[in-house]
C-alpha cells in the first residue's frame, strides 16, 4: 500500500481516497456526454432530416476526433501539466454539452460534439501522466480505476439517456435529454479544481525494488533504465487499439450480420452480452490490476479468447451469439482496463503524455478504420462473416504483439 506520501508528498490516505474518487468521476464523465447521443439517434436522425451517411458521421466523429487529437492533446498536455489539462477538458466539456442542448440544429450538433470529444482527448491523455506523477507505486490500480470510470460512463449514459428524458421532458425533448449531462460534467470539473492535489514539483523518488519492477524496470528516480528495451506508441497503442477493434467492431456488425444471416431477433440480447460483460470484468480487475499490469499474458489469454469467440460466432448456432459476445466483450474490457496503464509505466519521464497521446492516436484510429474495412470486404466480396475479419485479425494480435512489451519479472 502506498504511504501517506504517495500522492505529490503532501496527501495523506484520507486525500488518497478523495483522488481516487475524482479519477472515477472523470472517467465516468470522459463517456456520458459522448454515449448519450446513441441512444437518441432515431429521434435526432427524423427532428434534423438527417440521412444515413449523416447519422453514421454523428456516431463515428466521436471516435475520429479522439483518435486524431490524442496526439496534440499529449503534447499540450505535456506543456501546461496533466491536472490543467484535466481541468480543461472538463470546461471543454461541460460547456459544449450545454450548448449542444441549448443550439440543436445539424451543424452545431456536430461542431460541439466535435468540441466535446476534443476535450475528452485532452483529459484523457492526461490522466496514465497524474497517476505516475501522483501513485508512482500504483499506477495499476489508478488506471483500472479510471478504466471503471469510463465503463461506468458508458452503461449509465446508454441505459438511462432515454428514459430520463420520456419520464422528465417527453418522448422527443431529446436536446434536453443531452443537456441534463452538463449537470454531472460541471460539478465533476468544480470538484476537480478545488480538490485535486498539485502534481510534485520534483521528480517523486519512487524507492523500493517492488516499484522499480511496476514500472517496467524504472530506477528510483523513475526514470526507464538503460537496459529497458524502449517501448514505443505503435507497441502500445496497437494492444490498445486491437482491443478496442474488438469491442467496437462487434458493436458495429452485429445488427447488419444478424439480419444477413436471418438472425435479426437475437440482435438485442447480443449487443447486451457484449456490453453487460465489460463493467463485472474492469471492476474485478481493478483490486489486482498492479499485480496484472506490465505482463504480457492477461493480452495473449485476452486475445486468445476473443478469437476463439469470434471463430464460434461464425461457425456455431447463432443461438450460441451472447455466449461469444459475452467473451469478447470481457477479453476487451481487460485489454483496455490494463492497456491505458502502459505509458505511464513505460514512458521516460516528461514524455509520458506524449507517449500516451501517440498511443491513443493509434488506438482509435485502429478502432476507427477496422469497421470501415470489414465492410468494404463484405462489399467486395458478398459474404457477411468477412465483415468480422479486421476483429479476428485484432484478437490474432494480441497473441503476438504483447510479446514486445518489455518482460516484467516476479
Amino acid at each position: 500500500m502506498a504511504s501517506s506520501k504517495t500522492v505529490a508528498g503532501r496527501v495523506n490516505a484520507s486525500g488518497a481516497l478523495i483522488v481516487f474518487t475524482l479519477v472515477l468521476l472523470v472517467g465516468i464523465n470522459l463517456r456520458a456526454t459522448l454515449l448519450s447521443v446513441p441512444p437518441l439517434l432515431a429521434q435526432i436522425q427524423r427532428d434534423l432530416a438527417l440521412n444515413y451517411t449523416e447519422t453514421g458521421l454523428l456516431s463515428a466523429l466521436p471516435t475520429l476526433v479522439m483518435g486524431l487529437g490524442a496526439w496534440p492533446a499529449g503534447r499540450m498536455g505535456a506543456r501546461i501539466g496533466g491536472r490543467a489539462a484535466v481541468g480543461w477538458g472538463l470546461a471543454i466539456i461541460a460547456s459544449a454539452t450545454i450548448a449542444r442542448g441549448l443550439f440543436p440544429a445539424p451543424l452545431t450538433l456536430y461542431f460541439f460534439t466535435f468540441a466535446i470529444s476534443a476535450g475528452v482527448a485532452l483529459a484523457q491523455t492526461s490522466v496514465p501522466v497524474l497517476a505516475r506523477q501522483w501513485f508512482p507505486d500504483r499506477i495499476g490500480f489508478v488506471s483500472a480505476l479510471f478504466t471503471d470510470g469510463l465503463t461506468l460512463g458508458e452503461t449509465i449514459a446508454a441505459s438511462l439517456t432515454a428514459p430520463l428524458m420520456r419520464a422528465w421532458f417527453g418522448p422527443d425533448a431529446w436536446p434536453a435529454a443531452l443537456l441534463i449531462w452538463a449537470v454531472p460534467a460541471t460539478l465533476t470539473m468544480a470538484l476537480w479544481l478545488w480538490l485535486a492535489p498539485p502534481v510534485p514539483t520534483t521528480r517523486v523518488a519512487l524507492g523500493s525494488a517492488r516499484v522499480a519492477e511496476t514500472a517496467g524496470g524504472a530506477d528510483a528516480s523513475g526514470q526507464a533504465s538503460a537496459a529497458q528495451p524502449h517501448v514505443g506508441p505503435w507497441v502500445i497503442g496497437g494492444v490498445m487499439g486491437s482491443g478496442s477493434l474488438i469491442y467496437f467492431g462487434m458493436n458495429n456488425w452485429i445488427a447488419p450480420y444478424n439480419h444477413a444471416i436471418g438472425a435479426a431477433a437475437l440482435t438485442p440480447v447480443a449487443l447486451f452480452a457484449i456490453n453487460v460483460a465489460q463493467l463485472p470484468v474492469t471492476i474485478g480487475i481493478t483490486p489486482i490490476a498492479n499485480r496484472l499490469v506490465g505482463r504480457r499474458w492477461p493480452f495473449v489469454v485476452a486475445g486468445a479468447v476473443s478469437l476463439i469467440a469470434v471463430v464460434g460466432w461464425l461457425w456455431t448456432p447463432a443461438t450460441l451469439q451472447p455466449l461469444w459476445g459475452v467473451l469478447m466483450g470481457a477479453s476487451s474490457a481487460g485489454v483496455f482496463s490494463l492497456s491505458i496503464a502502459l505509458p505511464a509505466l513505460y514512458g521516460h519521464d516528461g514524455a509520458v503524455a506524449r507517449l500516451s497521446g501517440s498511443s491513443l492516436t493509434v488506438s482509435y484510429t485502429t478502432a476507427f478504420v477496422g469497421p470501415f474495412i470489414g465492410g468494404a470486404l463484405w462489399d467486395t466480396f458478398g459474404l457477411p462473416g468477412l465483415a468480422l475479419a479486421p476483429v479476428a485479425l485484432a484478437a490474432a494480435t494480441l497473441l503476438a504483439l504483447p510479446m514486445l512489451l518489455p518482460r516484467r519479472a516476479g
